[in-house]
């Protein structure tokens, strides 16, 4: 180991040497920095040499004279300066870093590269003669440590950005760039910790720090090497290797083309051509090379070919079509050739490009399509002789019309085309019913559906319409046709018969079941808006003595103008009802919100309809003179509608005791006769415990009084009040939930009795109906229950015939007719009782699983003198026969009614004529 002197002498002769190496492999490392840079970068680090080439002149001058003035220098023409030479070196590493800015930044300095190496050596020299005239003491160690300190950090910063490049691009020579920055930085550092610095100390960080310097150049000239000439090198070979991947791929292609194809030289010599070419004209393709075309082409298309290739040489491309023999000389080929001139840069011709495909599939394609054309005109014209047609594109814009379309719509085809189906749109479905089947057709399905749409002079004119979506390969539809058949006719049809089930046939008004659904409307209307509504019940005083003395068709012309002066004497928004002969019914809305104001308001309606029902009535020669009694009733809160027509009933029934003519309200003390039908709930709750009930039946007879079945129909015999009518206490069991349990009570008694008539020769051949409420019928256990009682009490199914109401149909269709086909699939029947009565929806009625209908009696008891009647029974047998139905007549009471219902068809009937409703000890007995 060296110690004192000998120390001295080394650091006095070795240092210097090794400053001295370093420093020129510093300024040739800077010096092959600018030769790559001169010489030539990629892409990616070319817009940065000419700032390279300034910089690194400046870094390589800069690094000169700082080995030149350092301490120790071996150049006396410059005075050793330590001070001016750290700011020489840290001149050099501002220039580095501003290099590697550049080159991070990608920025394109404008110019020669001689330019800025000339700049780069004006600014060293500079330097020089700054660093020769400089003082020695104007460096300040603080200044010195900070501008390292920033130039450690920006280098830092500098290798991070380069390190995100790499890892985004994956670019090798980011890599070199960062080490250059991290490695500038470590200098640069160093450079700050041991300035100022003496003896061994400052000797050794002079040689680390130049030892990082010269490794940074080195790094950066690595990177730049491998971008600038390592990469082209790559990219050569990578550009070799993909022009024969793309020979290889011209070459698959034209050999898979699915087309012939050859190229002629100017002496219309083959000089290449495609497996195809040989396979269309039916020539070997090893036979081809270096024939001439003459040869090869048949003598009858050489003329031909003479032509076209006349045109090709001057300079016109040429498409035609030939026919010709097959490879077997049975068939007959179509091909389709196109010729093109190959020419040079000057324009002079250098061959012939010729591109043959075989056609022959397209042309027989071709008479195919014409014969499938042919035939779809024919089935157009078919289908436009009977159909409204039109097609739309996928936006629904109408592309074609047929002349029904013109012709049902009033509108001429130009007013059409071009337009969506708005202009006949009639407002009068909902908006989500187009929205729902939009959602149905866009999704490639069809859609099928009855459609109402506006002529154009405003008639509403219905349609049933099939629409149909025409498919694009990826699924989604191209276009729509849509087929309509006009059934307006039918349309009009059901709307009245809908009107005449929800309307009187005299007077026009709504009939009991429409006034039922007003009065919950208005009861639900009175609760919501907490005012009071009123229910007016009247009939007109002595009107039987003037069907009596004036006849009938007087009292229904009476009654027609009745209903005229009562709608004319209260408000548009109210409701005014005809329940059955001379009795209405006028539902108030919106009457007030105190009951003074309400009673006020409702008398006032009430004597503006008694004067006008006062004065006299005209019918020709007739003159009539009547009055009115009228009953009303309250309501706000919760009431039953059936409940509030028995209340006004009852106020009418006070105003004739009055004396007639006259308005009565409902009050407290008539409660009465409601707090007797509380009693008689509470009573008929024990009736099945108390084994109370009892089933009497009335027959049902054909056209020659034999007994063909039986209607079992419920009585109540109560121990105190003796025997209950089941107008008193059915309602009551439908108001609350015994209808359930006493339903279910007469279908296992009917059961029970089924089973006892089977071993009787006679009576097994009878059909026992059970009437079923609405509520028994949509219970959940309804199938299950009957099915239970069957099997139970082992009655033949076949003969248990179940009556179901119109009104059972109203709350959900779908599910009746489940049940109907569940039950029928054991064989029970089932009859549509009081039919006419109700609501019945002709499309619902077709559907439904029927094997009878019960004509009701109120249609029955004027057979022979009311015209209305008589037309609806006779509508009503029409309809079953149709329908394959069987029809019973109820109520038949006299022989002339039982005569007209037989005259006009009807096979079965049951009334007084042929037995009241009896115990079943006592069947028989009456006929």
């Amino acid at each position: 180991m060296l110690h004192g002197p000998d120390f001295q002498v080394f650091q006095s002769r070795a240092a210097p040497v090794a400053h001295f190496i370093i420093g020129l492999l510093a300024i040739a490392v800077a010096t092959h920095v600018i030769s790559v840079a001169w010489s030539g970068l990629s892409d990616s680090a070319s817009a940065a040499a000419n700032a390279l080439v300034f910089c690194f002149g400046i870094v390589a001058g800069a690094n000169l004279i700082h080995f030149l003035m350092h301490e120790g220098g071996q150049f006396p023409a410059i005075s050793p300066n330590d001070a001016t030479a750290a700011w020489l070196w840290l001149a050099g590493a501002v220039f580095h870093l501003a290099a590697m800015l550049m080159l991070y930044l990608r920025l394109s300095w404008p110019g020669t590269r001689v330019a800025w190496l000339q700049a780069s050596l004006w600014v060293a020299c500079a330097m020089a003669f700054a660093a020769g005239v400089a003082d020695t003491g104007v460096a300040s160690p603080h200044v010195e440590r900070a501008a390292a300190a920033v130039l450690t950090m920006a280098n830092w910063l500098m290798a991070a950005g380069f390190w995100s490049r790499f890892k985004r691009s994956k670019e090798l020579w980011y890599l070199g760039l960062v080490l250059s920055c991290f490695l500038s930085g470590m200098a640069a550092f160093l450079m700050g910790r041991y300035t100022p610095a003496t003896g061994t100390v400052a000797m050794v960080s002079d040689m680390v720090i130049d030892m990082l310097k010269l490794a940074s150049y080195a790094c950066l000239y690595r990177a730049l090497f491998v971008n600038g000439l390592q990469g082209p090198l790559r990219r050569l070979a990578s550009s070799e290797t993909a022009l024969r991947e793309r020979e290889t791929e011209l070459r698959d292609i034209l050999e898979n083309l699915p087309a012939g194809l050859c190229r002629l030289d100017e002496r219309l010599h083959f000089r290449y051509a495609n497996r195809k070419f040989g396979e269309v004209m039916h020539i070997a393709q090893q036979d081809l090379a270096g024939k001439a075309m003459d040869a090869l082409v048949p003598k009858q298309h050489l003329p031909m070919m003479a032509r076209h290739l006349e045109r090709v040489r001057a300079g016109d491309k040429v498409e035609f079509d030939f026919v010709s023999a097959g490879g077997d000389d049975s068939v007959t080929c179509h091909r389709h050739v196109i010729l093109a001139p190959v020419l040079q840069d000057d324009g002079a011709s250098e061959g012939v490009l010729v591109i043959v495909s075989d056609v022959s599939a397209r042309e027989h394609a071709l008479l195919k399509a014409a014969a499938s054309a042919q035939e779809v005109l024919e089935l157009k014209a078919a289908l436009d002789a009977h159909a409204i047609v039109a097609v739309t594109d996928a936006r629904g814009v109408i592309t074609q019309v047929n002349d029904k379309f013109c012709s049902i719509s009033q509108y001429g085809r130009d007013e059409l085309v071009g337009k969506t189906h708005r202009v006949i749109n009639s407002a009068y479905h909902p908006k989500g019913f187009f929205a729902a089947m939009w959602s149905i057709i866009s999704r490639g399905e069809v859609w099928s559906g009855e459609v109402c749409n506006r002529a154009r002079d405003g008639s509403l004119y219905w349609v049933q319409t099939t629409i149909v979506p025409l498919l694009g390969r990826d699924g989604f539809p191209l276009q729509y046709i849509a087929i309509r058949a006009d059934i307006t006719k039918r349309k009009e049809a059901e709307a009245e018969a809908h009107r005449m089930a929800l309307h009187d046939a005299l007077t026009g008004l709504p009939n009991r079941r429409l006034m039922g659904d007003r009065l919950t409307h208005a009861l639900a209307t009175a609760r919501r808006e907490r005012q009071y509504g009123g229910l007016l019940f009247l009939d007109m005083d002595n009107f039987k003595d003037v069907n009596d003395s004036l006849g009938h068709p007087v009292g229904d012309q009476l009654l027609r103008q009745v209903a005229i002066r009562i709608s004319e004497s209260v408000r548009q928004n109210d409701t005014v009802a005809r329940l059955g002969g001379d009795e209405f019914v006028v539902i108030l809305e919106k009457i007030g919100v105190s009951l003074e104001t309400a009673t006020t308001n409702a008398l006032e309606v009430a004597n503006s309809v008694r004067e006008e029902l006062s004065k006299t009535f005209s019918f020709g020669s007739n003159t009539v003179n009547t009055s009115p009694s009228i009953g009303i009733v309250l309501f706000r809160d919760e009431e039953l509608p059936d409940e509030l027509v028995k209340q006004a009933d009852i106020a009418l029934y006070k105003a004739k005791e009055e004396g007639r003519n006259r308005v009565a309200f409902f009050n407290p003390q008539l409660q009465a006769t409601i707090n007797e039908r509380a009693l008689l709930l509470n009573a008929l709750r024990n009736a099945i415990p108390g084994d109370e009930l009892r089933l009497f039946y009335q027959p049902v007879v054909d056209a020659s009084m034999k007994i063909v079945g039986v209607e079992a129909l419920i009585r109540w015999e109560h121990g105190e009040l003796g025997l209950v009518s089941p107008a008193q206490f059915i309602p009551l069991a439908e108001q609350s939930n015994l209808i359930i349990s006493v339903g279910e009570w007469v279908l296992r008694t009917a059961c029970n009795q089924l089973k006892a008539w089977h071993s009787d020769r006679v009576k097994r051949e009878w059909t026992v109906a059970v009437n079923v409420s609405a509520k028994q019928f949509h219970d959940v256990q309804f199938v299950s229950c009957v099915c239970r009682h069957l099997e139970a009490t082992g009655a033949p199914a076949g003969k248990l015939r179940i009556e179901i109401t119109e009104s059972s149909m109203q709350v959900d269709v779908e599910q009746t007719i489940v049940k109907m086909k569940a039950l029928r699939a054991l064989g029970v029947r089932f009859s549509l009782d009081d039919f006419g009565t109700g609501y019945s929806s002709l499309s619902y009625l077709k559907r439904l699983p029927l094997d009878q209908l019960k004509i009701d009696r109120s249609f029955v008891s004027d057979v022979n003198v009311d015209a209305s009647d008589a037309a609806i029974v006779r509508t009503i047998l029409s309809l079953a026969e149709h329908l394959h139905l069987d029809v019973v007549a109820e109520g038949v009471e006299t022989l002339a009614q039982k005569q007209l219902l037989l005259s006009h068809g009807c096979p079965a009937f049951q009334g007084y004529l042929f037995g009241r409703p009896v115990p079943v000890e006592m069947l028989g007995n009456q006929m």
